[in-house]
């Protein structure tokens, strides 16, 4: 046993050799010389970034590479915890509850010079208004000027507590650049006015950064980044035992195998982010609520996490998660109870066996989707696996051609932000279910109107059972953020659903 594991060790070594080691000399980061103070960072993504668009990104790697990139008014953590001024300085509200004033710093710059301005945010606010992938970040404006060069008025047409702590989020971008250079220039080539700067990329191999010298915070530590492009995870594992990789992001699978490894640290943090079969509403027989519910009495969640996840997650069969505002103990849940879906398939007048046909899944997700084959076949349901890579695949998510698949969704923020999932203007974009319900559009509009906290909660209690007694989504669990470092790397706290900042880095 011992020695087939060696040879493993050593085929993934070779497969990681041929990743990195035969890159051209110029990529040694400047400033990384021979001898002197480390001050790079490798960074492994499992899968390329499809946009670095400031309000357009939709998958965890392209939201953290745009976190670095693209500053904010205020840097916003955990509940209870104060946010942090970044591009402004300090907030008013006003007696009205409706209007937010921010007053920007002086001293902040984009990364190529020219100062960030309040027409700079006013822009950026207005761009969230237009992206379907993100526009719940800005839900509730009513208005949003530039009172002067460095003064910011957002107006609300409610009283909406949550408002401001997403509208501190938004990424700012610069207005002048996105007038001067094309769509595909401005989401590929960014220029932001955060800690790190874009440099380069190539499409399926890396993406470079480096640090912002003028950052009004102070130059990072950290001055050159690169994001490697590692769909492999035990490539991924064996990179941060042999430091090649400093910094990742791992997968359940491979977790065991670097606990206790010398030179390596996991840091561990719980997550609201969900595993879940998403059908399409738009297509037999997943129009049915009965179907759907029989899909979510077929699949053995507890199975999914043990096998899947290697023990690390939670069941889980509600979209929205016991750390967010809105959970109750009393949702319904869906339990694994495979007559129950036979008697519900014969309800809807499905004959089994019955072919559901090719379900897509990302090539991360095929232990995932190989349960969930198995499952369904146990109930009478067939249906054949195609494994895409990523961007690939979300064209085919977000192009409504998946009947079946099986993947894993952030909604970060306020709970508002699962709107995304259920309002039919997001369908292409977070709304992978092509889900429309007016009675739960209306019950999203009016949480944004609620004054009262508990009122807000009552109303989200009310989307939350509705979209669990349809079976909008079947959520299987709850996973744990998982991230591999080297030892010598000092990182802080992680902040809301694992964000990072790379400006926080150093070595020891």
């Amino acid at each position: 046993m011992a020695k087939k594991h060696l040879i493993l060790l050593l085929v993934a070594v070779m497969v990681l050799s041929t990743i990195t080691g035969c890159q051209p000399q110029s990529e040694t980061p400047v400033g990384a010389d021979e001898g002197s103070e480390k001050t790079d960072l490798v960074i492994a993504i499992k899968a390329d970034v499809n946009t670095l668009h400031p309000t357009d990104h939709r998958t965890t790697a392209e939201m953290d590479i745009v976190t670095q990139i693209y500053d904010t008014l205020y840097k916003v953590s955990w509940e209870g915890k104060d946010p942090e001024p970044r591009l402004a300085t300090h907030y008013e509200i006003g007696e009205d509850g409706k209007t937010y004033t921010f007053y920007l710093r002086k001293d902040a710059t984009f990364h190529d010079g020219t100062p960030v301005k309040a027409s700079d945010v006013v822009f950026s606010a207005k761009l969230y208004q237009e992206s379907i992938y993100q526009n719940a970040m800005v839900a509730g404006m009513e208005s949003v000027e530039a009172l002067d060069e460095y003064t910011v008025v957002f107006k609300t047409s409610t009283v909406y507590a949550p408002f401001l702590q997403s509208i501190m989020g938004i990424h700012v971008a610069s207005e002048a650049y996105y007038n001067s250079v094309d769509a595909d220039t401005f989401a590929n080539r960014p220029i932001g006015s955060g800690p790190y700067k874009f440099v380069d990329r190539e499409v399926g191999s890396k993406i470079l950064l480096e640090a912002h010298e003028d950052y009004y915070l102070g130059a990072p530590p950290i001055k050159n980044v690169t994001y490697r492009v590692i769909p492999d995870d035990t490539t991924i594992a064996v990179g941060l035992q042999t430091g090649e990789i400093d910094f990742a992001a791992i997968a359940p699978s491979i977790y065991a195998t670097l606990k206790g490894q010398k030179g390596v640290e996991i840091d561990e943090y719980p997550m609201s982010r969900f595993g879940f079969i998403s059908v399409s509403h738009e297509k037999y027989p997943y129009n049915q609520t009965k179907f759907r519910q029989a899909l979510a009495y077929a699949i053995d969640r507890q199975k999914m996490v043990d096998v899947a996840l290697d023990g690390l997650g939670s069941v889980n069969s509600n979209i929205i998660s016991p750390l967010r505002f809105g959970y109750s103990d009393d949702l319904p849940e869906y339990t694994y109870d495979p007559d129950k879906a036979k008697a519900l398939l014969a309800e809807c007048g499905i004959e089994t066996p019955y072919d559901l046909g090719v379900m897509y899944i990302s090539e991360a997700f095929t232990d995932h989707a190989q349960i969930v084959q198995s499952d369904l076949e146990a109930v009478g349901l067939t249906c054949t696996i195609e494994m895409l890579e990523a961007n690939a695949y979300y064209g085919k998510l977000l192009g409504g051609e998946c009947g079946l698949t099986v993947l894993e969704m952030t909604l970060e923020g306020d709970t508002h932000q699962y709107s995304l999932a259920f309002m039919p203007q997001y369908i292409g974009g977070a709304n992978n279910a092509r889900y429309s319900n007016d009675q739960v559009s209306q019950w999203f509009n009016d949480a944004l109107a609620a004054i009262d906290k508990d009122e807000r909660f009552e109303i989200y209690n009310k989307i939350f059972r509705k979209v669990q007694e349809d079976a909008v989504y079947i959520v299987l669990y709850n996973t744990l953020g998982l991230y591999g470092r080297s030892s010598d790397l000092k990182v802080p706290e992680f902040e809301l659903e694992g964000r990072y900042f790379i400006s926080e880095f150093s070595w020891q």
